[in-house]
């Protein structure tokens, strides 16, 4: 008996090492700019470090030096994040010890083990990202970690990695049906446990305190805040009652608005019976002149519980709840895109029979400073009649005196409001609603500050609006007897281009809009064949992101309930294990007519099958087991008159075989090919 070597010390293959490689590094590229430095130069030294070892020239790692690398890797990646767990310390961990198991193996299965770890590592890149375009190139990287795992499966010898290639489209494409099949089929239901992929990691939008500049220097963003697609039959807003709420500030400290210490009353929310759907505050007012607004909202992610939505907002989605100052929030942090369902009713009159003690307390809140500015509130006060007419009278003055709306306004130091007021006169939103809720309040008159964003481009193609993050914008609320809660909006009574045509136009004389941002798009939307392409690829990626990661429980019920009456899991059930079997058997179908009923196509079996033919008809057959030459041989002996061109035919077959080629052009192949035309049957 035969004892079976052991495989210490495996060699991966060339052909499989060369597509391990060529993978490891492509499935490191989506990371790069998440993982620190050091992980990075860690994964390019062990890749030379297994390529210097296949050739001979280094040694692999003794047992003490892998202990060292996989725990100070460990505390390395500890003393970075500050935890072993979460995604970024996860991936890390993982992405580690992917590439010491590559310069550790020694045994075919750590190899095959390498490989398993190379698809975990694809994986982990969409716990981050899930756009069209890493889709489209994690799904070449899956082809390449599939290459690497036949180049396992192949000899040493074998040395043709484009032919693998090939190999590996061709199995990744038969996996495509049973992909699509187990997308569409397989029954949606809520994760049974979630990771917090926001945590530690910081992004761009509205924070809970708004200072005098925080704004402007949002408003230098280019980058895509959410979209809002409204249903078929309901009006799209103008331009200039385009207000998107998301935050509430109350509380003023002299230097920045928070959201106050009554911040707990302000979000409390209502539960349904079953516990799964926020329920609002009731809303008061009259019905007559009311608008009504049915849209949906694809936001991006924010690391934030609050979301955006037209005034007076309530929604039936998931986890989505209004609260007392009448905002959307989620139960969770929106940590991935998220697309939720709003119902908008402006024209109401909200908190009209009066506010309660604690938040009309919290609505008059000032601190003491800003001497200036209450003597100025006390006289316009004393000239006006009434609120309202205070109100008009606050809003004229911004308009009359040389006041300028800029992203560019000087530092304020000491007493903020005075300074804007009465000595710069130079700011951007959030300058001119902090000035006009200390007016207000200076007066006895609640007032707040609303956060959000103002605006939005239509793109034509989809027919939804784009709210990006240079679209923040903050206005102001007032509370009036009778009427409750009214918007006023002072930015618009300085620059009124911003509120009806946008930021940029607003900003065309001072040039300051995306200053720092000379290659966005955005910059050039005066370029016809710019915008069409930046809108067409805004499309292509909404209905990436609506289809494929909006792809949940209720929009399969619609899609299968168009087939059939009645939706539920036995019929899931049924569907998926029917169709699958069906892919299963065509795909078995396909491989067994390529792989077994097809004719050859290998150039050499062609003219030896051939040469075969024209001797059956000497009445010379091929013995079962012969090899090409040896037969060719034979029939010299029976020919003698053919001996000399059959001899030289037999060593040409001799010389192809043992140097194959798949090329129709291979010089072997067609001197072999001459002297069979040259034979005389």
């Amino acid at each position: 008996m035969s004892e079976q070597l052991p495989e210490t010390d495996y060699q991966i293959p060339r052909n499989g090492l060369a597509w391990l490689l060529a993978a490891m590094f492509s499935a490191l590229l989506p990371h790069m700019l998440r993982l620190p430095v050091w992980v990075t130069l860690i994964c390019l030294l062990c890749g030379v470090w297994k390529l210097m070892v296949y050739r001979g020239r280094w040694r692999g790692p003794g047992r003490l030096l892998r202990m060292l690398l996989v725990f100070g890797g460990g505390a390395a990646v500890f003393a970075h994040y500050g935890t072993l767990a979460g995604p970024d310390a996860g991936s890390a961990l993982l992405i580690l010890g992917f590439c010491f198991k590559l310069i550790e193996s020694r045994t075919r299965r750590d190899a095959f083990i390498v490989v398993i770890l190379g698809y975990f590592v694809v994986a982990v890149s969409f716990f981050f990202d899930q756009s069209i375009l890493l889709s489209l190139y994690l799904a070449l990287v899956c082809v390449m970690v599939t290459a690497a795992l036949l180049g396992l499966n192949q000899s040493p010898l074998y040395t043709r990695p484009r032919r693998t290639l090939r190999l590996s489209l061709r199995l990744v494409g038969y996996s495509l049906p049973m992909l699509l099949l187990l997308f569409v089929l397989v029954p949606r239901i809520g994760p049974i446990w979630s990771l917090d992929l926001g945590q530690g990691r910081a992004k761009t939008g509205l924070s809970e305190t708004i200072s005098a500049g925080d704004i402007a220097q949002l408003s230098q963003s280019s980058e895509l805040a959410f979209r809002v697609e409204f249903e078929p039959g309901s009006p799209v807003p103008a331009a200039q009652d385009r207000y998107w709420r998301a935050l509430v500030l109350e509380h003023y400290d002299g230097r920045r608005w928070t959201r106050g210490l009554e911040l707990d009353k302000a979000d409390r929310v209502d539960w349904q019976s079953n516990g799964s759907r926020w329920r609002g505050p009731r809303q008061q007012g009259s019905e007559a002149g009311l608008n009504r607004y049915d849209y949906q909202v694809m936001m991006e992610p924010t690391d934030q519980p609050w979301l955006f939505a037209l005034a007076w907002a309530r929604s039936d989605s998931r986890g989505v709840g209004a609260t007392r100052d009448f905002r959307l929030l989620r139960d969770k942090p929106v940590g991935h895109p998220f697309q939720y369902q709003v119902s908008s009713t402006t024209g109401l009159s909200l908190d009209a029979a009066g506010l309660p003690a604690w938040l009309r307390r919290a609505n008059l809140q000032l601190p003491d400073t800003d001497p200036r500015t209450r003597i100025l509130a006390q006289r316009l006060w004393r000239d006006s009649s009434d609120a309202q007419d205070y109100i008009q009278r606050v809003l004229q003055y911004f308009n009359q005196q040389n006041f300028t709306y800029t992203l560019r306004p000087p530092l304020l130091i000491g007493d903020r409001v005075d300074q804007f007021l009465f000595e710069s006169r130079r700011g951007f939103c959030s300058h001119y609603a902090g000035a006009f809720v200390f007016l207000m309040r200076a007066a006895g008159l609640p007032a707040r500050i609303v956060a959000g964003y103002q605006g939005g481009e239509l793109n034509p193609l989809g027919g939804y609006l784009l709210v990006h993050q240079f679209d923040a914008h903050a206005w102001v609320e007032v509370w009036l007897p009778g009427r409750g809660w009214v918007r006023f909006d002072p930015t618009a009574w300085v620059s009124p281009e911003r509120v009806e045509q946008g930021l940029e136009q607003a900003m065309e004389q001072e040039g300051s809009f995306l200053a720092d941002s000379p290659l966005s798009p955005l910059r050039y939307r005066g370029s016809a064949w710019i915008t069409q392409l930046r809108l067409g690829w805004d499309y292509l990626n909404y209905g990436w992101y609506r289809i494929m990661l909006g792809y949940d429980a209720k929009m399969q019920r619609e899609l299968l309930s168009r087939l059939f009456d009645k939706v539920d899991l036995m019929l899931l059930a049924t569907l998926l294990l029917s169709s699958l079997g069906a892919v299963l058997m065509g795909l078995a179908w396909l491989i067994f007519r390529r792989s077994g009923l097809r004719t050859p196509t290998d150039p050499l079996l062609k003219l030896y099958r051939g040469l075969c033919r024209r001797l059956a008809r000497k009445g010379l057959r091929p013995e079962s087991g012969e090899p090409p030459s040896s037969f060719v041989r034979r029939a010299a002996t029976e020919l003698p008159e053919q001996a000399l061109a059959l001899q030289r035919i037999a060593r040409q077959f001799e010389r192809c075989l043992y140097a194959p080629s798949a090329d129709e052009q291979d010089p072997q192949l067609q001197r072999l090919r001459v002297q069979l035309r040259r034979l005389s049957l």
